[in-house]
């Protein structure tokens, strides 16, 4: 008769075999999970870079904004003081012609 074979419990390379595979696995496991976190992170990063993007952008809009409220309002202190001087010619005029009314 034959000698029965070992059984995997009985047989200490088949026992590190079963170790190793197992170790393997998780190993695996390990290197998807770090996978999808650096995934995650990347989108993360590009997020971010987009957002400072759009700051950036947003910022440049502003001060264009500002350059341009600061072009409208002497625009309109030039507009002012034309009206206030249209009005004294007026005055003026209307003065003048009050006078020489009155004189007749």
């Amino acid at each position: 008769m034959s000698a029965p074979e070992p059984s995997a419990a009985d047989d200490p390379l088949a026992d590190a075999v079963a170790r190793l595979d197992r170790a393997v696995s998780r190993v695996g496991s390990r290197l998807e999970d770090y996978q999808l976190r650096l995934n995650a992170a990347a989108g993360d990063v590009e997020a971010a870079h987009e957002l400072d993007n759009d700051r950036a952008r947003l910022a440049a809009a502003l001060d264009e904004a500002r350059a341009r409220e600061e072009e409208l309002q002497s625009a309109a202190e030039e507009a002012t003081q034309a009206l206030d001087d249209a009005m004294a010619d007026l005055q003026t005029l209307l003065a003048a012609s009050d006078s020489s009314g009155e004189e007749a």
